[in-house]
């Protein structure tokens, strides 16, 4: 190799170094500048967050102050009215006819659990009640026993105008573990129907004024169902009072027939002074037609009367029910699900501003979100003692959950930015 193409190849080394050396410096210059530009953008995020965020001037901090205890006061006051841990229990006699009236909250219980009758299921059982609705649409029940050991339990429902004879399984209500048969719009609010439902062999029949109007297989009335602590006018896992008048109720322990069935409503046109003993005699049979007092005599072979409470009360109220049992499948629960979000805006938004102010915006959100389900917490277990609420861990979800809501809408930018046009706030 000659000389100069030796020294060709080491200038080409050196200028390939040369560019080397000066990339590499834009490189470093670059991550340098980087570093700086995020160790800017961290201490400024860092400034932000450690900022307080204040009303403009004392007049709005004192406005800001009175709106919090308004709002807050208007939430417990929305979640635990009525406030009454002992209610009045709403059920009065008419003096001019046989017959019970059941209010708003009013309910009529036995004096000793009852014992069930002693039949089989080829023998049967039935039930008779005579009973006029309040309300032209309605949800409440009616008839239900009360039996913590039974493994399934009873009730007889207003659903709407329609009449629903529900077995649930289990001790406690869920809706995914019962059974109902339907009548569709038997129950007129003002109009006097007797209902009887019978069953035998496996087999279920609803009767309205003496004519059969619903047949079901697989779901039956037992003669254990009759055992219990019976209780008329609500259920006894929650406030699912029913608003009516009742005129007369029997149990027997046998399956009455068609023809039986047609002969006690004729009797009752006749008579119109309730239900009239028949032959042969009913297992219980309750007329109403004291007309006073607070006991409901036992006409039939139990003797066990019922009792009118002073107070109205749950026998097992739910505590925290969890929020799968409490779902329904129908637009009301949708729109209780909305109420439980947008009703707890105001309140996340007023604790988020209280907070941007005094401890500055730093978990702002996480505070204001940990006190609205702190607030949520008390009034779902105060409502479990309070006859006519409901203890459930949906509304503790949704209340938290519009919280946190109210709470971001007051640290958002833009609504930080149209705030302080306004001249409402500052930061500090």
């Amino acid at each position: 190799m000659s000389r100069f193409r030796v020294i060709r190849a080491t200038d080409q080394r050196c200028k390939l170094s040369r560019e080397w050396q000066r990339r590499s410096l834009q490189a470093f210059a670059k991550i340098a500048g980087e570093r700086e530009l995020k160790g800017t953008e961290y201490e400024q995020t860092r400034a932000n967050l450690t900022q307080t965020i204040e009303p403009a001037s004392r007049g709005l901090k004192i406005l800001l102050v009175a709106f919090f205890v308004l709002v807050l006061v208007t939430t417990l006051n929305a979640g635990l009215w009525p406030f009454s841990f002992h209610a009045e229990n709403n059920v009065t006699w008419n003096p001019e006819q046989a017959e019970l009236f059941f209010g708003d909250h009013g309910m009529v219980i036995s004096g000793e659990p009852f014992s069930g009758t002693a039949t089989d299921a080829a023998s049967g059982c039935s039930m008779e009640i005579l009973l006029k609705p309040a309300r032209a649409s309605d949800a409440g029940t009616i008839l239900s026993f009360y039996n913590p050991q039974a493994s399934s339990w009873i009730q007889l429902r207003q659903s709407i105008d329609d009449l629903a004879f529900t077995r649930s399984s289990g001790p406690t209500y869920d809706h995914k573990n019962q059974r109902s048969v339907f009548v569709d719009h038997v129950l007129q609010k003002g109009q006097w129907i007797l209902v009887t439902v019978t069953s035998s062999g496996g087999a279920l029949s609803v009767y309205v004024n003496g004519t059969i109007r619903e047949a079901a297989k697989n779901i039956d009335l037992r003669g254990g169902d009759f055992a219990g602590t019976l209780i008329l006018g609500n259920s006894p896992y929650g406030n699912s009072s029913w608003s009516g008048t009742v005129r007369g109720l029997a149990l027997y322990d046998h399956a009455l027939l068609s023809g039986e069935i047609a002969r006690d409503y004729r009797a009752w046109q006749k008579n119109k002074d309730g239900i009239v003993p028949s032959d042969p005699t009913p297992f219980s049979l309750y007329r109403f037609d004291e007309g006073s007092g607070m006991i409901v005599h036992d006409h039939g072979k139990s003797g066990s009367n019922l009792e009118i409470p002073t107070n109205y009360f749950i026998m097992q109220p739910g505590f925290l029910v969890p929020f799968w049992r409490e779902y329904h499948a129908n637009w009301e629960y949708v729109q209780d699900l909305a109420i439980n979000v947008f009703g707890l805006i105001p309140l996340g938004f007023c604790f988020s501003a209280l907070f941007a102010w005094r401890i500055g915006v730093k978990r702002c959100l996480l505070f204001a979100t940990i006190l609205g389900f702190c607030v949520s917490l008390t009034i779902e277990i105060l409502q479990a003692y309070m006859p006519m609420r409901v203890s459930g861990t949906t509304d503790l979800i949704t209340n938290t959950s519009g919280t946190a809501l109210g709470a971001w809408l007051y640290l958002n930018a833009h609504a930080q930015g149209w705030f302080e046009r306004l001249g409402l706030v500052r930061t500090a």
